[in-house]
């Protein structure tokens, strides 16, 4: 669909039945906030300048008062700039018990803190604007939750940094509980819906979060084959013990890398992150977390 509202730093996009996503373009991000017949829910105000933004594009294409804000998990890349939001009315702010949690014990001043915690199973409705909530315990970090939104387009999953449609997963998988991550991969791939949305891209077609499984799975074996590969090698000559786990690590990833790359290498971010993935999920092998 086309843009309800945009300018040089954001764009809004309506997905119908109240859902819309937000584009914060100066940092990459992407948020969805819902209009019910009461108020808004909007997921995730991501920093200060962003919020600021994001409360300028709701009231583009509402005049209905922020109601709650929702934080899909704890990082701070994506939940800062809450008071901008929200501004001096206030409203409820929803998170995962771990998030809140974590939270608290970091001290963030600039980060409103929940005071409603939400688990697997919990609806919040607004007339015809229903977010289910779902969590299948820890993932990419242990508070992320995922949300199915009803759309035009059917039903949409949103599962922030999780998923991020078009892209490899990021890096080394930071925060991650790569165990958690593969069951809520499993556990995401049972679930009905029609696209997906992460908190960067978005929205791509149900097949990213098979694909998304089928990447991770794929490197998580190619992995593990090179690093058996691997264990006979010896130190080269005038290489000490820890040079040469710098170098065999190395190869090892690199290896595992290049065997999705006809398969993945489209993605953007493959090159650069596919060996940081399979560097993650080495350490998965090794040490079992």
């Amino acid at each position: 669909m086309a843009d309800e509202a945009a300018s040089p730093s954001w764009q809004v996009e309506s997905l119908g039945r109240g859902v819309f996503l937000f584009r914060w373009l100066k940092g990459f991000y992407l948020s969805a906030f819902v209009v019910g017949d009461r108020g808004v829910t909007a997921i995730d105000p991501i920093s200060d300048a962003a919020a600021a933004a994001y409360r300028e594009a709701i009231a583009r294409v509402t005049d209905r008062p922020l109601e709650r804000i929702v934080y899909s998990h704890d990082h701070r890349d994506h939940i800062c700039g809450g008071h901008v939001l929200a501004g001096d009315a206030g409203c409820e702010v929803c998170a995962h018990e771990a998030a809140a949690r974590r939270i608290a014990a970091r001290g963030d001043r600039d980060v409103l803190a929940p005071g409603r915690l939400l688990g697997d199973g919990a609806v919040l409705a607004d007339g015809p604007a229903t977010i289910e909530v779902r969590y299948f315990g820890p993932n990419h970090s242990d508070s992320n939750l995922l949300f199915l939104l009803p759309t035009d387009r059917g039903r949409m999953l949103v599962w922030v940094d999780g998923i991020e449609p078009g892209t490899a997963p990021y890096r080394n998988l930071p925060d991650t509980d790569f165990g958690g991550y593969l069951h809520t991969l499993d556990e995401a791939a049972k679930l009905r819906f029609d696209c997906v949305a992460g908190g960067h891209t978005g929205p791509g077609g149900p097949e990213w979060v098979a694909d998304y499984r089928d990447y991770v799975l794929r490197l998580l074996e190619a992995t593990d084959a090179a690093y058996r590969a691997a264990g006979g090698q010896m130190p080269r000559p005038g290489e000490d013990g820890v040079a040469m786990t710098e170098r065999v690590r190395g190869e090892v990833t690199a290896a595992a890398a290049a065997t999705l790359r006809g398969r993945f290498g489209h993605w953007a971010g493959f090159a650069q992150w596919a060996p940081q993935t399979a560097d993650r999920i080495l350490s998965y092998l090794i040490t079992g977390n």
